[in-house]
């Protein structure tokens, strides 16, 4: 396979998962919440100047929990797939799937509170007198 050949199918992969993430974001409302709340948090992360290691932390997080809620989507649509009735365990797959999503955005939760709240108070005190975490 020659250089160009490579590069085409390394393209189409790429092609293949922007078209994934366009289905999921049509199709699935909690992946389109965790993108605004990412979006905002990186809003508030411009505005707070959050210094590299905070940014880091956050973006690492970012993607952790949307990466989760997209393994939460194939998962709940596999299950869909071969389970055609109701089934007890199919329910079981699925709430614990989502169960992992939930967990890691409650852990984001806390991730954002210790990195914003210092710099929030700091910012309210126009830098005097918080020493924070930073």
């Amino acid at each position: 396979m020659n250089f160009d050949k490579k590069i085409l199918k390394l393209l189409r992969k790429f092609g293949y998962a922007i078209k994934g993430l366009r289905t999921s974001i049509k199709e699935e409302k909690s992946l389109v919440i965790h993108l605004i709340i990412a979006f905002l948090t990186l809003i508030a992360g411009m505005i707070l100047q959050l210094n590299t290691i905070s940014w880091a932390i956050i973006i690492v997080v970012i993607a952790i929990v949307i990466s989760s809620e997209l393994i939460n989507t194939t998962i709940e649509n596999l299950v869909d797939m071969v389970s055609f009735k109701f089934n007890f365990n199919a329910k079981k797959i699925k709430d614990v799937a989502a169960a992992s999503t939930l967990i890691l955005a409650i852990c984001a939760i806390i991730v954002a509170f210790l990195i914003f709240i210092p710099r929030i108070i700091e910012f309210a005190n126009f830098g005097y007198g918080y020493n924070g975490w930073n």
